[in-house]
């Protein structure tokens, strides 16, 4: 049974490398996964909020909120 595994090798074409060929690939798959890593974590640590529930840029307080809808500018949905 001949999978496809890496990039187009088989089991077979990666058993039948030389050595050195073999760790030249794992080298650069392992680099690529290190990367792809720190990118993750990189990505999760731009979007994290501080521990907060939200990142809101203004405040708008209780009574202020309550008067925007009865006027009409904020509709109940």
């Amino acid at each position: 049974m001949c999978t496809q595994y890496l990039k187009g090798f088989t089991y077979n074409d990666v058993l039948s490398m030389p050595t050195y060929e073999r760790r030249f690939f794992i080298g650069m798959l392992t680099k690529e996964a290190g990367e792809r890593e720190e990118q993750i974590e990189k990505d999760k640590e731009q979007t994290k909020t501080n521990g907060s529930k939200g990142n809101r840029t203004t405040t708008v307080s209780g009574d202020a909120l309550k008067s925007r809808i009865n006027k009409g500018d904020l509709p109940l949905s």
